[in-house]
Parts: C-alpha cells; sequence; structure tokens
C-alpha cells in the first residue's frame, strides 16, 4: 500500500514535469516567431544586376531605392531603433533571401524601398504603397494595411505628389514571405521625366524618408500595448 502510493506520487510529480517542460518549450518555440519591438528591416529593391526600371533619362531604380534607403536607415538609427538593410551595397539579392533576412532578424516591420514605372507611358505619376493583405503583427501592432494607409498618409501630406493608393500583392515574395507586416513603398514614376527628376534630388528624398519616419512613428503609437 505504502509503496503503490509512493509510485503514484512519484508518477505524479514526473508527469507534472513532463507538462512544465512541453510548456516551456512551446514558449521558446512561440518567441521564435515573435517580432522583436526594436527592429526595422529597410530592403533597397534591386541591386547588382538587376537595375530595376530605367527612367526616363536612364536613371537606374536601383540607385534611387538605396539612396533612399541608406538615409531612412540612419535617420531610423539616431532615434534608437536597430536597423538592418538587405543591402547597403550596389549587389544582387534574391527576394526569398530578403524576407528570410527580416525574418531571421525578429523585425518588427519590413519596408521595401522601390520605384514604380509604366510602359509606354510617361504622362502617370504619383506614389503608392503595397502590401501583404491579413498579415497581422506578433506584438500587437495594427496590420500591414494599417501600415500601407498611415504610410502612404504621410507620403501625400509631405510630398504633394498624386494619390495611387494602396495595393493588395499576395504574390510578391518580400512580402507574402515575411513574417511580419511589410510593404513596398513605390516612391514614384521613374517613366516621368519630371517624377524622376524629383526622386534624384537630395531634398525630395529627404521628404520621402521624413514620411515614412513619422508614418511609422504612427503607427508604433498605435500598439495595443501602449
Amino acid at each position: 500500500m505504502i509503496l503503490r502510493r509512493i509510485r503514484a506520487i512519484f508518477l505524479l510529480i514526473l508527469l507534472m514535469f513532463i507538462i512544465f517542460f512541453a510548456f516551456r518549450g512551446l514558449s521558446f518555440f512561440r518567441k521564435d516567431f515573435i517580432s522583436s519591438k526594436k527592429v526595422i528591416v529597410i530592403d533597397p529593391g534591386h541591386g547588382g544586376k538587376d537595375s530595376g526600371t530605367i527612367g526616363f533619362n536612364n536613371s537606374y531604380e536601383k540607385d534611387i531605392n538605396l539612396d533612399i534607403s541608406k538615409k531612412l536607415y540612419k535617420k531610423l538609427k539616431s532615434m534608437g531603433y536597430k536597423v538592418i538593410l538587405t543591402r547597403a551595397t550596389d549587389e544582387f539579392i534574391d527576394n526569398n533571401t530578403r524576407a528570410d533576412i527580416a525574418n531571421k532578424k525578429r523585425a518588427r516591420v519590413f519596408i521595401s524601398i522601390h520605384g514604380n514605372a509604366i510602359e509606354n507611358n510617361n504622362t502617370v505619376n504619383g506614389v503608392q504603397v503595397l502590401y501583404y493583405p491579413n498579415r497581422e503583427s506578433t506584438i500587437n501592432d495594427p496590420n500591414s494595411d494599417s501600415l500601407a494607409e498611415i504610410i502612404l498618409d504621410k507620403l501625400l501630406e509631405e510630398t504633394g505628389a498624386d494619390n495611387k493608393g494602396i495595393v493588395d500583392r499576395p504574390d510578391l515574395i518580400v512580402l507574402n514571405q515575411t513574417k511580419m507586416p511589410a510593404i513596398i513603398v513605390e516612391c514614384g514614376f521613374l517613366s516621368n521625366e519630371n517624377e524622376e527628376k524629383l526622386l534624384l534630388t537630395d531634398d525630395y528624398q529627404d521628404k520621402i524618408v521624413d514620411s515614412i519616419v513619422n508614418g511609422l512613428e504612427n503607427y508604433f503609437e498605435l500598439n495595443l500595448d501602449n
């Protein structure tokens, strides 16, 4: 009788240990998919052998993307954020690698910088933001569509550019393979001569950077945990 009771107590303790470590392991596993509140990944689109679109006067999208991204990186760093560039030089990086970088660094948001273009049409201009529909934050930030709307509003306010709206793009790798709210900022149409000229100036690039920074700050303020 005593041995049976001791055995029962032992089995109960053993079961409690198993349950404890099972939940501990599950919590550890979940942490791999929870974003860091300070990490922002900036992705300068294209690069290296992939020039992106070529502007009205033969500018390369990849160069403009990198210029804007570096300025955005510098400003966010000065504000205390941990910022990661998917590329800091003119190099080719495939889109799966870009998404992997953001996932491995547990980015809070992923922002890819691009330039737009329409073939055989040099009259269209404006800013646009692409996003992955229903991408939820793991740390109670709003979802991707809210991030896209906030950033676009700030861009329109600061640059005075035409509104080309937010567009859901579930087909794009850097949006559908990232695990956090992710957007692509189309900063302007390089196929439009005037907008291309603007995008090559420091002043206009600074306006884009300020817009994105202000938009991010507004977005983070909406966090339900704040």
